[in-house]
């Protein structure tokens, strides 16, 4: 898969990992908002550190630079 997450995008999917998973700790007396605090944590991680958004391909959005080279 190619590439469509920018650093800056990164940044705050990273962010936003860490906040779910902060929410997750906090939430852990009612099981399903826990649960689903985790898998948003693993979702923004995992985007964040592949730099690859199955969701921005399929919406045509890419805010990674584009590096033309000319022949």
């Amino acid at each position: 898969m190619q590439t469509n997450v920018g650093r800056v995008d990164a940044w705050i999917r990273g962010g936003l990992a860490i906040a779910f998973l902060v929410i997750a700790v906090l939430l852990n007396d009612d099981l399903v908002l826990s649960l689903a605090a985790v898998l948003g944590a693993i979702v923004f991680g995992g985007t964040a550190l592949t730099h690859a958004c199955p969701l921005y391909t399929i919406l045509g959005i890419r805010t990674s630079a584009h590096h033309h080279r000319s022949a």
